[in-house]
């Protein structure tokens, strides 16, 4: 008699249109795991600072190639900015209504650990939020609020308390073998993958 087991993945796996929206649909580099998260919106911060939709494309134009940080602990998670490292890079960014989604590779080898991290607290229901690093050559104080203007994109960080709270989450992760893996396990115990629609 064959052994079932029914349990829910919730993890938001990223779906190939992403990655063809990145011009990544057809690279299957094992050793990357890409990800899917909000970089910017247009309203304040809890800084009081602001970008505008106007500067959208600036950060957007100078997103690609720059880094995706982390400061990571295995006890603690992610935390700030100040001793984070580079552990991927950006790949894409694209206005979406008032925000950035920005497509980035993670490098497994190298950073395994926030990797296995990144998936777990998504399939947990966690959020991971992130951070932006930009330059710019002026702001416009107004409402209280500084209003950045000639943005560049110089990084985006993973953080514990990112100012944009709650606005700028990881949103979905790739998975090219993560299901596979599942399988694999299941076949281990002698037990079946079955797929449901809920």
């Amino acid at each position: 008699m064959e052994k079932r087991a029914d349990f829910i993945l919730n993890l938001s796996l990223m779906e190939e249109n992403d990655l063809a929206l990145a011009g990544v649909e057809g690279y299957k580099n094992p050793l990357l795991t890409w990800v899917k998260f909000i970089f910017t919106d247009d309203e304040p911060n809890a800084n009081k600072q602001g970008i505008n939709q106007d500067e959208f494309e600036n950060l957007i134009t100078s997103m690609e190639y720059m880094p995706i940080k982390a400061d990571f602990d295995a006890d603690s998670g992610v935390d700030g900015h100040s001793e984070a490292s580079i552990i991927g890079v950006i790949k894409q960014g694209q206005q979406e209504g008032n925000k950035i989604l920005t497509i980035g590779a993670l490098y497994n080898d190298e950073y395994p650990e926030i990797v296995e991290f990144f998936k777990k607290e998504l399939a947990e229901g966690r959020e991971v939020g992130f951070s932006w690093e930009i330059r710019y050559k002026d702001s416009d104080d107004s409402d209280g609020v500084e209003w950045l203007q000639g943005t560049t994109t110089k990084a985006v960080t993973a953080v514990r308390n990112p100012a944009y709270e709650g606005r700028t989450p990881l949103m979905s992760i790739s998975s090219v073998d993560l299901l596979k893996q599942v399988e694999d396990e299941l076949r281990s115990r002698g037990e079946v993958l079955t797929e449901a629609t809920v």
